[in-house]
């Protein structure tokens, strides 16, 4: 992807996983003008488009995926995307299990799984199969992030913490990697490395309430008064 679609594709992302699904689809359409034949965008907007209801819009679009040349692991990862998204989490794991059994090398097929297992409530699984990704590819900052987010979750917060720094470092308009990292800065009362965070955060996303809140909150135990 070229460096404006990266940003915009990481819109989407943040946007899908915060379920604003019509900015998801601004941002994503935006990816696709910026750069019209990359794969991994197709399949995101498949998924969106799939989410909103627009379910004809999603086969046009699953063609045009197809004529980029579509191969066996990632029409899995597809599917596996949309039952995720969709809710059908068992469905979701299996098919991440048949992207990875076709190609085991594969770093974003680990990461979903991970992520799917971690919603379907394998912990442990989920672990060690985003444990597996990282492996795979050590600076991919999807990889990063599924890692600092299930650490985090897990308590193990100085593990999470350089997960989510690695994401950083990798993407660093990886917006919901700065704001859990941020949550994390906040847990360790590095309160002024946090409030960077957030309000960084807030720059792209300005109408975030959890972030709002986040801010009003720093601030506060750092004895400021002004607001975002």
């Amino acid at each position: 992807m070229s460096e404006p679609s990266i940003e915009y594709y990481n819109e989407a992302i943040d946007a899908v996983q915060a379920g604003r699904l019509p900015e998801a689809l601004e941002a994503i359409e935006t990816s696709l003008t910026e750069d019209p034949n990359d794969p991994e965008t197709w399949q995101l907007y498949v998924v969106i488009l799939n989410a909103v209801g627009r379910t004809e819009d999603a086969k046009k679009a699953t063609i045009k995926l197809k004529e980029l040349g579509l191969g066996e692991a990632d029409d899995f990862l597809l599917q596996a995307s949309q039952a995720a998204g969709s809710g059908d989490l068992k469905s979701a794991i299996s098919l991440y299990e048949s992207a990875i059994a076709s190609d085991p090398a594969r770093p974003e097929a680990h990461a979903g799984h991970a992520f799917a297992l971690l919603q379907n409530g394998d912990d442990e699984l989920a672990l060690a199969s985003a444990e597996t990704a990282v492996s795979l590819a050590p600076e991919d900052p999807r990889a990063n992030y599924v890692l600092g987010h299930i650490l985090r979750l897990a308590g193990e917060s100085d593990r999470a913490l350089i997960a989510l720094t690695n994401a950083i470092k990798a993407e660093p308009e990886l917006m919901i990697a700065l704001y859990e990292q941020g949550m994390i800065f906040t847990e360790k009362d590095r309160l002024e490395e946090a409030l960077k965070n957030f309000e960084r955060f807030l720059e792209k996303h300005p109408d975030d309430e959890s972030a709002v809140k986040a801010v009003a909150g720093v601030k506060a135990r750092l004895g400021r008064t002004e607001t975002f």
